[in-house]
């Protein structure tokens, strides 16, 4: 995997790639991400699919439909998260959490991917390594520091200027179908995917909301001593 945003400046016909990548990322793993592919069980694919929890620091898309929907100001029926934890809310749920990338707008996804990049660089060609010998691909290093939202929103926000919890969800596992994970090699087309499932507003105007108080949001970090997901409670890879 190279530079997200070396690739992004280096792509010439950025508007073809803004008309097809949704029905790249459609056929591939939205509409039978699986069904078909029973040649291939040995594609990373089938091999996430086998696990009993979802890999810190991958990108993942599935089926949601929240609970609290009727309450929400707008929400994502499809979302593409960056993932950062799973854990037992106090309620009792099971819970993953992470960055939903449809609610950046472009630029803010490459910049969002190139951070991760610099700072993951050695799990991302472990992981790749790992993908080339028909294994999973674990970050082990995001796996320990992505739990950490102090650590995370300092990163993002102060030397990114992301504004991070703007994209940040929880998601009720129980109310999640159809997961996949996005493989390594189509993360440099995620900049250009154009979500189609937003509820109550449109994509753009989400983003215009974004870009009109990116810098406020950026401004924010959270308290440090109550930022880091129980460990107790988050399911382990391997576990």
């Amino acid at each position: 995997m190279e530079s997200p945003l070396a690739v992004y400046k280096s792509t010439k016909d950025k508007d073809k790639l803004r008309k097809s990548v949704f029905s790249y990322f459609n056929n591939k793993y939205f509409m039978r991400p699986f069904q078909e592919y029973d040649f291939l069980e040995d594609d990373e694919r089938f091999l996430v699919k086998k696990l009993k929890f979802f890999i810190p620091g991958r990108i993942y898309t599935w089926k949601y439909d929240p609970l609290y929907k009727d309450y929400l100001d707008f929400y994502d029926k499809r979302p593409m998260v960056l993932v950062h934890s799973q854990y037992v809310s106090k309620a009792g749920n099971q819970i993953v959490q992470g960055l939903n990338l449809n609610f950046l707008p472009e630029l803010a996804r490459v910049q969002t991917l190139e951070l991760f990049y610099r700072i993951y660089k050695n799990d991302i060609k472990n992981a790749e390594t790992a993908i080339d010998k028909n294994m999973v691909g674990i970050l082990k290093s995001a796996w320990k520091y992505l739990t950490d939202w102090y650590f995370t929103v300092k990163i993002f926000n102060t030397q990114g200027r992301i504004g991070y919890q703007w994209a940040y969800r929880n998601y009720i596992i129980p109310r999640i179908t159809q997961p996949v994970v996005i493989e390594l090699e189509d993360w440099d087309k995620i900049p250009y995917f154009a979500p189609k499932e937003f509820q109550n507003k449109q994509p753009a105007q989400i983003w215009s909301e974004y870009s009109k108080y990116k810098n406020e949001l950026a401004k924010y970090l959270p308290d440090q001593k109550k930022s880091k997901v129980d460990q107790k409670k988050y399911k382990k890879p391997g576990s």
